[in-house]
């Protein structure tokens, strides 16, 4: 029993590789005929509705509501999370090419791994660190272009959602798990998100006969892969890992879109791919062996 509860982690987490690692297809396709804003509401809305809705029906004994500050802790990881992460990636996922994207946002375990060391005061072991320079250079080989050749002004969207996501990752992993967190978190953050939709004139911009057969696949793998299913993981790997551990899916997450680009896009398979994989590859290995040693120093000491 105990060994199946500490692998469940890591089941979590290689969910979360795989799965938001083919969001970034999702997202692409889904904007071009839906507006941004309206569309991650309505994604997150319909995916936290439903697994609650199932929560409900299957449960053998009825999980209780969060007490008020639990509220409050689901409400801030989801402004932070889903309606500033995503929402903002959404936007500029219209404008900036999906790899400079999935090179932006690889930045958000960068700043986990720091706003973590901030909370908790310790600085993270050099191999950690060693291993945040091996991805980021990765991830530079793989999309092959610097950000500054983008949109400066989406770039810097994505770089807020990217610390956004980071902070609000950092903050969850403070926070009780209750059994209804990851789909309250979408109800919430996604019910914000039509707001911001709204407020920004998304609607006339809505036309149900305009919207592609591709940008409703998109949404539905969003719905259902990346939301019901990877959020969830997500949301239980963020209370049950450490932080460098967890900051490894910024890096496999855009070595998955990459791939997923060359089956589905045609897109070539080149050596920058492979040789920046393989960076990102052992950058994962690097945090993580960084994340083991400090643990063992930690309990040495202790």
């Amino acid at each position: 029993m105990t060994r199946r509860t500490n692998a469940l982690p890591w089941i979590a987490l290689i969910a979360v590789y795989f799965l938001w690692g083919s969001t970034y297809l999702g997202i692409r396709v889904a904007v071009e005929t839906i507006p941004p804003y309206l569309m991650t509401g309505a994604r997150y809305f319909i995916a936290g509705a439903v697994l609650l809705g199932l929560q409900w029906a299957f449960s053998k004994a009825k999980p209780k509501l969060p007490t008020r500050t639990e509220f409050v802790q689901i409400t801030i990881i989801a402004v932070a999370l889903l309606t500033i992460g995503n929402g903002l990636l959404c936007i500029a996922e219209q404008r900036v090419e999906s790899g400079t994207a999935a090179l932006l946002i690889a930045s958000s375990p960068i700043f986990m791994v720091v706003l973590d060391a901030l909370r908790s005061r310790k600085a993270p072991s050099m191999t950690a660190m060693a291993g945040i320079v091996v991805g980021t250079i990765g991830i530079v080989a793989l999309v092959g272009k610097s950000p500054a050749r983008s949109d400066a002004i989406m770039a810097g969207l994505i770089l807020f959602s990217s610390f956004a996501w980071a902070a609000g990752a950092v903050y969850a992993r403070g926070t009780t798990h209750h059994p209804l967190t990851a789909s309250l978190e979408m109800i919430v953050g996604g019910a914000l998100s039509v707001l911001v939709g709204l407020a920004l004139g998304e609607a006339p911009h809505v036309h149900v006969a305009g919207i592609s057969h591709q940008s409703l696949w998109g949404m539905l793998w969003l719905i259902v892969g990346g939301a019901m299913i990877g959020y969830s993981a997500f949301a239980y790997a963020v209370r049950t890992l450490p932080t460098a551990t967890l900051a490894t899916y910024g890096y496999v997450n855009p070595v998955v879109a990459v791939i997923l680009g060359a089956i589905v896009l045609r897109e070539p398979v080149t050596w920058r791919l492979l040789a920046g994989g393989a960076l990102v590859i052992g950058s994962v290995v690097l945090i993580l062996l960084g994340n083991r040693q400090a643990a063992e120093e930690a309990v040495a000491t202790g």
